[in-house]
């Protein structure tokens, strides 16, 4: 905060506005303005109270303020810096670790740069006042990564631990169910590149192109707030993966100061495998409750149930109806829930119609052109054999469900030319409806549990996968693009986008509690609006003369900032 001091000469008294922060641990000037004598003072107050003095600026400089500063605040509350410091383990000489992974977070949040213009960023925000040591030299792309290099992936997991920890006491989140789940991102690793990390997989963006990277992640479904996250080999399979860190995810939670652990894990169907289930149910180091998804096809005979015989849940699940059983599944006994959903039958049968017409319109248009050829209409091309038509049959029912309910039959005539017969099967199409579509099948260890809670808690996973759409997001968050080249460097990455993620959250349950419910983009577009303008003009002296204004700040922000007297921080 800036302060007015008074010097004294031979002259008389004179007065400056001056600015101090502490620059590793030591206070330092960091601003000195001369304002003149008091009697210049007052005669300036006299005129700016007239009006006399008002003039149109030399310059005015915008900074952005209102999501980097709400943000910081929270990190400040719960300690981060400290965190990250005290682990990292740092000579106390150039920029703390902890600054350059709370300014990378912020960035990820609000401007995702690459570190080459990082500082070209940093200069446009207030943030300045907050890291006054922060410089165009230990902020440069060389800068930063000196810095993260102290950092490898045991001191990440420290540091997540601790912080996590301190979330989870001091917002009083609710450990009793925890949502895990994989994703991936695509990288722009060359083939060449010998990293582990990125490898050429499944990617769920369809960029078969380029490598991947796996990201894991546990959150609470309140909020979505991380509480475990694992960078993997983009190749590796979900359950596979799952594997490697279910221990890990049981010691994160007993770190979380809970002891044994009491929790329930929801996951969905692509972890399963008879030795991930066993191991969450292991005692050491402590036992898993569980609800996960089963794929319909390892219980067929439910399917076959009449949709009469399901109880309908209660009526906050619109319609959904459920038949319980108990199964032999993946070497032990579970109690297995086959839901109905018609909200879910009637988004399928949309898909699946859509698809039908697909299939009968490129039907229709292979027979034509068989047609043609055997007309000899079409003369020209490779004559169709048995073997292209039949590939091209493959592709045309590639669409899910859609080999299941077309029938279709190639044949040759005597001059060896290909026709096709095709027709849509009526009676495996009803079935279909009957037996598959709307349904999902659910298991758990949580015997005692009602439908409705095994259901609430399934469902629950879409926090995580929220999550994960909120990370992909081009605007806000976004983990992309990863230009980094080694492992070490992408695991940091990892740990900071995580950290924006979490602290993005954790500003979005506070708000909540105010009384202001909304989605993270509308929450940050209104807190990005928020804004310093700071006018420079000249006196007349020919010295600059400084005033700081906001603009829009205005709604939540402002009541933001008033709750938590937050200008303070930048004034």
């Amino acid at each position: 905060m800036a302060t007015i001091t008074k010097r004294t000469n031979k002259s008389g008294n004179y007065y400056y506005l001056v600015e101090s922060a502490r620059i590793n641990g030591k206070p330092r000037l960091i601003r000195q303005d001369y304002l003149g004598t008091a009697e210049r003072i007052a005669k300036a107050v006299e005129l700016m109270n007239s009006g006399a003095m008002i003039q149109d600026p030399q310059y005015v400089k915008v900074y952005d303020f209102g999501a980097v500063t709400a943000l910081y605040s929270i990190a400040k509350r719960i300690g981060i810096d400290q965190v990250i410091d005290e682990v990292a383990d740092k000579r106390k000489q150039g920029l703390p670790v902890s600054t350059s992974i709370l300014l990378a977070a912020m960035n990820r949040v609000v401007d995702a740069t690459s570190k080459n213009t990082f500082y070209e960023w940093f200069e446009k925000s207030v943030l300045y006042k907050m890291f006054p040591a922060a410089n165009k030299k230990n902020l440069s792309s060389s800068g930063f990564w000196n810095n993260m290099s102290l950092l490898n992936q045991d001191k990440i997991r420290k540091i997540e631990d601790e912080i996590t920890r301190r979330i989870v006491e001091r917002y009083a989140i609710d450990l009793d169910c925890l949502l895990f789940d994989n994703t991936n991102f695509f990288t722009y690793l060359n083939t060449a590149n010998p990293s582990m990390l990125g490898k050429r997989g499944n990617s769920k963006e369809k960029r078969v192109d380029l490598k991947i990277v796996g990201l894991s992640l546990m959150v609470s479904p309140d909020h979505n707030i991380p509480l475990f996250h694992e960078t993997y080999p983009g190749n590796t399979n979900d359950a596979k993966q799952f594997a490697n860190i279910i221990a890990k995810l049981k010691n994160r939670y007993r770190a979380l100061g809970k002891g044994d652990c009491e929790v329930t894990l929801v996951f969905d169907k692509g972890n399963n495998n008879e030795d991930n289930i066993q191991e969450l149910l292991e005692i050491d180091p402590c036992p898993f409750h569980f609800v996960g998804g089963l794929r319909l096809n390892q219980c067929p005979e439910l399917l076959d149930i009449p949709k009469a015989d399901y109880a309908p849940l209660d009526a906050s699940f619109n319609g959904t109806s459920a038949y319980r059983a108990s199964k032999h599944v993946y070497g032990r006994e579970f109690t297995v829930l086959i839901t109905n959903n018609p909200e879910l039958f009637e988004a399928q049968m949309r898909g699946i119609l859509t698809n039908i017409a697909s299939c009968e319109k490129a039907f229709a248009e292979l027979s034509e052109k068989l047609r043609l050829r055997e007309t000899g209409l079409i003369t020209k091309g490779k004559k169709p054999t048995v073997e292209s038509v039949t590939k091209n049959i493959q592709r045309i029912l590639s669409a899910e469900h859609m080999k299941e309910i077309f029938d279709c039959v190639v044949t040759c005539g005597a001059d060896q030319m290909p026709t096709i017969t095709f027709s849509l099967n009526v009676e495996r199409w009803l079935e279909l409806q009957e037996r598959i579509l709307g349904k999902t099948a659910l298991f758990t260890d949580q015997a005692g549990w009602s439908n409705e809670q095994i259901v609430n808690a399934y469902r629950s996973q879409y926090h995580v996968e929220d999550a994960f759409k909120q990370m992909k997001d081009t605007k806000y968050l976004s983990f992309r693009p990863i230009r980094h080249f080694t492992d070490d460097h992408i695991r940091v990455h990892a740990f900071y986008c995580v950290l924006s993620l979490t602290l993005t959250n954790l500003l979005n349950k506070e708000l909540e509690q105010m009384g202001h419910l909304m989605s993270i983009r509308r929450m940050l577009d209104a807190f990005q609006s928020a804004q310093q303008v700071v006018s420079v003009y000249l006196s007349h002296k020919g010295k600059p003369m400084v005033k700081t204004a906001y603009s829009r700040f205005e709604g939540i922000a402002k009541e933001y900032f008033d709750k938590h007297s937050l200008l303070a921080l930048i004034e």
